[in-house]
């Protein structure tokens, strides 16, 4: 079963020219790209993150460079 969202993007993907319908299907692939399951790293780092742990707290941006030596 189609739901009303599917039913009108169909609707209004039928009505496009070929020429338009390219660029749109352009986007649907560019879209698909970006569904990334983060690693098991990145999973990790956002708990520690979120945690409040291993985090370098700055005061500015001065205070960033500062600390990562720049």
């Amino acid at each position: 079963m189609q739901s009303v969202l599917q039913k009108k993007a169909r609707k209004a993907i039928d009505a496009l020219p070929d020429e338009k319908l390219k660029g749109v299907i352009d986007f649907i692939d560019y879209l698909k790209s970006k569904e990334n399951i983060p690693n098991e790293l990145t999973v990790e780092t956002f708990k520690k993150t979120d945690a409040g742990k291993q985090v370098v707290k700055c005061k500015d941006a001065e205070d960033l460079f500062n600390k990562l030596g720049i």
